[in-house]
């Protein structure tokens, strides 16, 4: 069995087998093991097999019973040693106040394979991390952490898996109705609050969180009824396009988007569908989310099959590099990462089909004379004698400057993209978003500059205070 394609997407855009992304770390196990005979060592251990909850002669009042895809399972009393063996388990099992004993390692390479989203929910939690590629699971391993209850609903797991599994601790798996790795992340989220004897607080949190995707739908109007599509470059000239049917093409439909007729015709039922460099016209959406590094990206923007359509021309794409915390959020499409995106992913796709920053032409004179001076300050790159005018008590922060370049150079550039300016006497609030290299790292902030004899200048404070954020604070 293979995992889906629009899973290997989410991985690399050259290499599309999942197991390309796995990173390892001192966590982490060989997959490499004996699956017979960590099957027998939970029998000798007399672990109740989770497969066969029929058996027992009269039900157990405090056992609830979760069906799945390969059957029922009976869960008694509260898990409280959770292995999550899908790829992305771990962020409803923390949303839902359980720390995990183990998590496996998708990509991204983060701490305890959790992403920056579910940091504060993992708090001082340190679970092992379970480095284990697509169908090679180490049963040894997983048993040798003796878990009550081991969590496999974003796992593609086959039924042979799941028997030696089952025999470890009761398992649970995606619904019956759904294709490996396309349970729907409210199914997933109450699935497994059932399992955790969290039901009711299951159901709350995804109350919360498709609330936030409603209010960030109604606050990113242009995303209403805007046709887009997800195509990730393979560097042979063809593009993998998601088919419409898989938890993050959902999510983007629940913000309003329209997934286009002519993308679905060709694509069908399938998850993803390859296409070739001919067929790029389908792609000419109202926003395009791409996943590709500045080689491939740099490539792509010199074909001229590109040049030619009007996503290209009108900068209606959104790049994305693998690394990014929002193509990883997007990638899981979790309860946890999908309120992220409401309030990271909705602007940027919002602002992507709206032509993104003000252009020239469309900001006044002494609004753009703001905007240049800002810019200029809070650019990590400029030169020093472009952004000293613009400086209050520039001499005395020049050795701070030089430290904020240098940690600039480590995120490949830090710079500050503006996107309005409103001006109020001597006084203009700009608003701008984060750059992190090419990667947008924070969107829809403000900060104020003021004009001094003729001159916009950002105050130390302000610019001491920003460089803190960046840690690389004022020296002296």
């Amino acid at each position: 069995m293979r995992s889906p394609n629009w899973l290997n997407l989410l991985v690399a855009a050259v290499a599309l087998a999942l197991v390309a992304a796995a990173c390892g770390s001192d966590d982490s196990t060989d997959a490499a093991s004996d699956s017979a005979s960590a099957s027998a060592s939970a029998s000798e251990s007399e672990s109740a097999s989770a497969s066969e909850p029929a058996e027992t002669d009269e039900p157990n009042a405090e056992a609830v019973a979760i069906s799945h895809k390969f059957g029922d399972v009976a869960i008694s009393g509260t898990p409280e040693r959770v292995i999550t063996l899908g790829y992305s388990e771990q962020d409803p099992v923390l949303a839902l106040g359980v720390t995990p004993v183990a998590v496996r390692e998708w990509f991204g390479g983060f701490d305890h394979a959790t992403w920056p989203w579910a940091q504060d929910e993992l708090g001082a939690g340190t679970p092992t991390v379970l480095d284990m590629p697509f169908g090679e699971l180490n049963y040894e391993t997983i048993a040798g952490l003796e878990p009550d209850l081991i969590v496999a609903t974003h796992a593609g797991i086959t039924q042979e898996e799941y028997d030696i599994l089952a025999d470890i601790a009761p398992t649970i798996a995606e619904s019956a109705d759904v294709p490996a790795f396309g349970m729907a992340w409210q199914d997933q989220t109450r699935m497994i609050g059932e399992a955790l004897g969290l039901a009711d607080e299951a159901d709350q949190a995804v109350a919360v969180t498709e609330a936030a995707v409603l209010d960030a739908a109604r606050a990113n109007e242009a995303l209403d009824g805007a046709t887009f599509a997800w195509a990730n470059p393979t560097g042979t000239g063809t593009y993998w396009v998601v088919g419409s049917n898989t938890p993050p093409m959902r999510f983007l439909q629940d913000l309003g988007l329209v997934y286009p007729d002519e993308v679905a015709d060709v694509v069908g039922d399938a998850d993803s569908l390859e296409l070739s460099s001919e067929q790029i016209g389908l792609l000419d959406v109202d926003v395009l989310i791409v996943q590709a590094d500045a080689e491939v990206r740099a490539g792509m923007e010199a074909d001229p099959l590109w040049q030619a359509t009007s996503v290209m021309g009108e900068n209606r794409i959104l790049w994305l590099e693998i690394d990014d915390p929002i193509y990883g959020a997007l990638s899981f499409s979790t309860v946890l990462s999908i309120d992220f995106m409401a309030d990271e992913l909705a602007p940027l796709l919002d602002a992507t089909i709206s032509g993104g920053a003000a252009s020239d032409a469309d900001v006044d004179p002494e609004s753009q004379a703001a905007i240049d001076a800002f810019v200029a300050v809070y650019d990590s790159s400029a030169d020093w004698a472009t952004k000293a005018p613009h400086l209050e008590d520039a001499d005395a922060l020049e050795a701070s400057n030089e430290a904020y370049r240098e940690g600039g150079d480590g995120l490949g550039g830090i710079r500050l993209e503006a996107t309005a300016a409103e001006i109020s006497g001597d006084v203009a609030t700009i608003t701008y978003d984060v750059i992190f290299g090419e990667n947008a790292a924070y969107n829809d902030l403000s900060r104020e500059i003021t004009l001094i004899d003729g001159t916009w200048v950002v105050s130390r404070d302000d610019y001491c205070d920003f460089l803190a954020t960046a840690r690389t604070p004022c020296q002296g």
